[in-house]
């Protein structure tokens, strides 16, 4: 059977007990062993454990790991994984995290990670749909240790809490939302590009964002974790690039090439005509296309119906990647 990226990005071994719906909630293995190096602790309690991934990362940087589920089922995948990883620092708890009985066991935890449930469908991400109740779980640990840390959905909106909101991408894609609370915030938001372990941070000096009218020679895709961590002015200034928005396209652009991290792709700008068809196919001719990359939004069951259409009668050697900005087309190579 073939995998798709999605997969692969989350089996960590083929050996490991998994169904396709553990997969869809597993923690991918960069994303674990990422997290596992910034919790480094003596004792660390993973709340929510499911089958284990995540659990068995922190078991490789922590001398003790406490790994609770309320489902009896995930757990025993989550020993076996253990068990098939070699793993015997894992303590296994099988209950409510809110009980009392099962706070008690977790009291001597250094840190306490916490991966809350979602339902599986919802048409936006709150606060009050996730388990266990993040502002009783905050207020029953806090008594054990003030060092707490939670993944969140990174598609939810608000976020009220005094914490580090530390956004994380896979491979480009956005992926991850981890908030930590207390000494383990180190700054108001964070992004971090795996793999890598790339980082940008929010600077605690205001910094003006600088923006460009026009596209310039070089255009770059975001990573969307910086973009969803609020980080353009950070990255702008590092990468000395400037934000290229309009209608809702963010992009950064230069009149020099930019290396950075947190740049997707970099793209060299070829030409700017309108988007109409006789001008864009004599454009796309001029660029040497052979085949078209389409950078715009458009309904997925479309998209090759629609990059057929461009790609009709070229006769060139080259790849072209082709953006739209309102009513103007521009032509860019990938660099």
């Amino acid at each position: 059977m073939k995998l798709g990226k999605r997969t692969i990005l989350k089996k960590p071994q083929a050996k490991l007990e998994y169904s396709s719906d553990d997969l869809r909630w597993a923690t991918p293995q960069a994303v674990a062993d990422y997290r596992a190096q910034r919790l480094k602790c003596s004792v660390i309690a993973d709340i929510g454990c499911g089958i284990g991934f995540q659990a068995i990362a922190f078991a490789k940087t922590c001398r003790k790991v406490y790994a609770l589920d309320l489902n009896q089922e995930k757990l025993e995948k989550a020993k076996k994984n253990a068990q098939i990883s070699g793993i015997k620092n894992i303590e296994f708890v099988c209950g409510d995290a809110l009980d009392p009985e099962v706070i008690k066991k977790l009291k001597n935890a250094d840190i306490i990670f916490c991966d809350p449930q979602r339902p599986p469908q919802e048409n936006s991400r709150t606060i009050e749909t996730l388990s266990p109740n993040i502002l009783e779980l905050l207020k029953a640990y806090g008594k054990i240790t003030s060092k707490i840390a939670i993944e969140f959905p990174p598609q939810i909106k608000e976020i009220p809490f005094d914490c580090e909101r530390e956004y994380l991408s896979v491979n480009g894609s956005l992926n991850r939302l981890t908030l930590y609370f207390n000494e383990l915030k180190g700054t108001d938001r964070s992004a971090v590009a795996l793999p890598g372990n790339h980082r940008l941070a929010s600077s605690n000096k205001k910094i003006a964002l600088k923006t460009s009218k026009k596209l310039l020679a070089c255009l770059y895709e975001i990573d969307p974790a910086a973009v969803k961590a609020k980080l353009l002015a950070e990255l702008s200034q590092l990468s000395k690039t400037a934000l290229y928005d309009e209608n809702k396209n963010v992009f950064f652009t230069s009149d020099k090439l930019a290396r950075n991290n947190f740049f997707k792709n970099a793209f060299k700008v070829l030409k700017e005509v309108s988007f109409e068809a006789s001008s864009l196919v004599k454009a796309l001719q001029q660029a040497q296309a052979k085949s078209i990359v389409l950078r715009y939004a458009i309904d997925p069951r479309e998209y090759w119906s629609e990059r057929k259409k461009w790609e009709s009668g070229l006769t060139g050697t080259k790849t072209i990647h082709l953006f739209k900005f309102k009513n103007k087309a521009v032509i860019a190579e990938k660099i």
